[in-house]
């Protein structure tokens, strides 16, 4: 009895003194990245269910210039994954609630904050002892936030809900896309995000197949953004966006569709206030809006298609126009997804050759001095290929 009574004395004390360790430990997890520091108020363990809370997480830049932290989260809940459990595995998922990412833009790089040159999987995966497998979000918010220009800029995706599965490819291992992520939030203009992706994490290459889309977003909810960086805002309309890639053996194809609804960007009541050169330039985005939009519709649209391997990409612009000027003046693009690509339908185009600059093993091509196209892609070079625009090629998931 006395030994059992000693025994469950030890243990009553373990359990007291575990959270003022555990919270030591993920304090000094978060100090190790050179840019950013981070620190919590409280940990709260679970033992019955290998769990353990964070409260009260907040990540920011480490020069004091930005006020916002990078990142904070009110409450996370890091645990085993007992369905994972039953299947061999020994994974851990994560829950965030109401956590709220700012990306902020400033003129200096002490004053701009991007979370770049940080590896946050890293930091990530130092709170956890086991693999990652599960990440749900609840109520999240992302912000783009511009406290320098004129006006301020504030973007925003609000009410975030998310999922990320099967992210350390423990289970449906025969499937060629076994992880995913949905997520969908509002917008800022009462529109709607929606976002799709299949991916294969231990593939070499980036494997994945996206669906995305903003829907119904109120143009005016835009204004301070077009005023602060097209110098021009708008009397109404909606704005949509519809994409859809898939990438495989090195190589993507896929579209961005836009579609701008009921736009009016110049009005002349509501702007003879200001500045005639202001004036003058809103009138000109005013009449190329007007001069590309289906007159039946009420609707300026355009499908960009995008295609490449992984070290090269490329929009075709001119493509790009003759869709625009089709739908001006013949029919509206419908606003949804024309097809789902898929990377079936890479792998095929890639072994056909139709990926541009990309070889039938999606590598890409050189020229007769065996120099990359990725070398001769640059500025100087659309000099001599205006028809084609280069821009970096999507991210990998």
């Amino acid at each position: 009895m006395y030994a059992l009574a000693g025994i469950i004395f030890i243990l009553i004390l373990v359990r007291l003194a575990l959270p003022p360790v555990v919270k030591h430990y993920v304090n000094l997890q978060l100090q190790k990245s050179p840019d950013y520091a981070g620190s919590v108020s409280d940990v709260g363990l679970s033992l019955w269910r290998g769990a353990y809370q964070i409260k009260g997480l907040n990540i920011y830049k480490r020069d004091g210039k930005v006020k916002e932290p990078f990142f904070s989260s009110p409450y996370m809940d890091l645990s085993l994954q007992w369905s994972a459990l039953f299947h061999g595995h020994i994974v851990a998922e994560i829950y965030m609630d109401q956590p709220q990412l700012n990306f902020v833009n400033g003129p200096t790089a002490a004053q701009s904050q991007g979370g770049g040159n940080t590896s946050w999987n890293q930091m990530l995966q130092n709170l956890t002892p086991f693999k990652l497998d599960r990440l749900d979000i609840h109520d999240g918010q992302i912000h783009y936030k511009d406290d320098y220009s004129t006006p301020k800029v504030d973007l925003y995706f609000s009410q975030l809900g998310a999922s990320a599965t099967n992210l350390s490819n423990a289970r449906n291992q025969k499937l060629p896309l076994p992880a995913g992520i949905v997520a969908d939030a509002k917008t800022i203009g009462n529109g709607h995000m929606n976002f799709n992706l299949q991916f294969n994490p231990m593939a070499p290459a980036p494997e994945y197949q996206l669906q995305a889309s903003l829907t119904n977003v109120d143009l005016p909810a835009l204004n301070d953004f077009l005023r602060a960086y097209g110098k021009f805002d708008v009397a109404r309309g909606t704005f949509a966006m519809f994409t859809s890639v898939a990438a495989t053996n090195q190589a993507y194809e896929g579209y961005i569709k836009v579609l701008f609804g009921h736009l009016d960007v110049f009005e002349w009541k509501k702007e003879r206030q200001k500045n005639i050169l202001k004036i003058f330039w809103e009138a000109i985005v005013g009449t190329v809006s007007t001069v590309f939009r289906n007159q039946s519709e009420d609707q300026l649209a355009a499908k960009i298609p995008i295609a490449g391997v992984y070290s090269n990409s490329e929009v075709g612009v001119m493509s790009a126009i003759g869709t625009l000027l089709r739908n001006a003046f013949i029919r509206a693009l419908l606003p949804q997804y024309d097809q789902k690509i898929t990377t079936g339908e890479v792998a095929q185009k890639v072994q056909l050759g139709q990926i541009p600059n990309a070889t039938t093993n999606g590598v890409a091509k050189t020229n007769d001095f065996g120099v990359s196209f990725l070398e001769t892609n640059k500025p100087d070079a659309l000099l001599k290929a205006p028809d084609k625009l280069s821009v970096p090629p999507p991210a990998p998931p």
